[in-house]
C-alpha cells in the first residue's frame, strides 16, 4: 500500500502564505515545467525521434532525482517508473512539489457544476511545448488573447491558478483522496544525505556546471563519483552536459562554470562516461555516467 504524502506544519504555512522564494538565496522556486521538462516530455512521448532513449532508464526502474525542481517526477511516474525519490536542498521547493502530488486530482467546479482543470491537468498543460487553451474560473478573454500572442503570460496564469488550487485544498481540509497514486517520496537534502543505494537511475537536471549549482570542477567530479556509488548498476543522466550555444553569437549556454566545455571532457570522469547525446535539447547535451 502506498504511503500518503504528508505536509509538515511549516510546509503548510509556506503554501498558505504563497511563499515562492527559496530559503537559501531568496530567488524564485522552480516548481513549474520549464523548457527542459517540456523537451523531456516530448522525447518520452516519442514525438522527438533520434535522441537518447531515456525511457529505458525510467520504465519499471527505481529513480533518484536530484535536484527535484520542475515536474520530472510526474513525467517519470506517468510513463511507468517503479518508484521515484526526489531530493532538493530547498525546503520550499519540496513543499510545493509534495503538494502538487498530494492534490494532483483536486479540482473545483462552477456554479453549474462544470469542472475546472485539476492540479495534474494544469501541470500537463504547462508541460506542452505550446500551452493549450483551458477554461479557468477567471480571465477567459485575457487568456484567449495570451493564447494567441503571449503564451508566456498564459503559462503564468495557469501556474498561479494551480498554486491557488493547492491553497484552496489546504484551507477546505478536503476529506477525500485526490493524491496521485504513485510511489514518489520527497526529501530535503543534498547528496551527502542520501543513505540508500538501490537506485537504478539517477537524473540530475541543471545542477552541474551551471550558475548557482555545483560550479567548481573538483566538486562536479566529487558529486559524480559519489552518485555512481549510489547507483551501482545503473545510469546517471546529466543535463546540460556541454557549453555549446545554439547559435554562435546568440543563444544560451548553461554548462559554463567549469573550465571544460563538456562535462565528459573532465579527465577524472573519463572512466565513468558511458554515452553522450550531444544534441539533447538542441545543443545542451546529455551525458550518461556509470560506475
Amino acid at each position: 500500500m502506498l504511503e500518503k504524502t504528508k505536509l509538515s506544519n511549516q510546509e503548510i504555512n509556506w503554501l498558505l502564505e504563497n511563499r515562492i522564494t527559496r530559503i537559501s538565496d531568496k530567488k524564485g522556486v522552480l516548481i513549474y515545467p520549464m523548457g527542459a521538462e517540456r523537451y523531456l516530455s516530448l522525447v518520452l512521448s516519442g514525438k522527438i525521434k533520434g535522441r537518447y532513449n531515456i525511457a529505458n532508464d525510467i520504465i519499471n526502474k527505481n529513480i533518484l532525482i536530484i535536484p527535484g525542481y520542475g515536474n520530472s517526477a510526474f513525467l517519470f511516474a506517468n510513463i511507468g517508473a517503479k518508484s521515484i525519490t526526489v531530493y532538493d536542498k530547498d525546503p520550499v521547493t519540496i513543499a510545493w512539489i509534495k503538494a502538487f502530488k498530494k492534490y494532483y486530482h483536486y479540482r473545483e467546479y462552477s456554479k453549474n457544476q462544470e469542472p475546472f482543470p485539476s492540479v495534474g491537468e494544469i501541470l500537463t498543460a504547462l508541460t506542452a511545448w505550446y500551452p493549450p487553451l483551458i477554461k479557468l474560473p477567471n480571465g477567459k478573454f485575457l487568456n484567449h488573447i495570451n493564447y494567441i500572442i503571449n503564451p508566456k503570460e498564459l503559462r503564468r496564469a495557469y501556474l498561479f491558478y494551480m498554486m491557488k488550487l493547492v491553497r484552496n485544498a489546504l484551507e477546505s481540509k478536503i476529506n477525500h483522496d485526490v493524491e496521485l497514486k504513485h510511489d514518489i517520496k520527497f526529501f530535503v537534502g543534498e547528496i551527502k544525505d542520501i543513505k540508500e543505494s538501490n537506485f537504478d537511475t539517477a537524473f540530475v537536471p541543471y545542477l552541474l556546471g551551471v550558475t548557482n549549482g555545483i560550479e567548481i570542477t573538483t566538486e562536479i567530479v566529487a558529486f559524480i563519483k559519489q552518485l555512481v556509488k549510489i547507483v551501482p548498476s545503473g545510469n546517471v543522466l546529466v543535463n546540460p552536459a556541454r557549453g555549446t550555444k545554439e547559435f554562435y553569437i546568440t543563444g544560451k549556454s548553461y554548462f559554463k562554470t567549469s573550465e571544460y566545455k563538456n562535462i565528459t571532457h573532465i579527465p577524472e570522469l573519463k572512466n565513468h562516461v558511458r554515452f553522450e547525446d550531444k544534441y539533447w535539447f538542441k545543443t545542451q547535451g546529455m551525458a550518461i555516467f556509470g560506475p
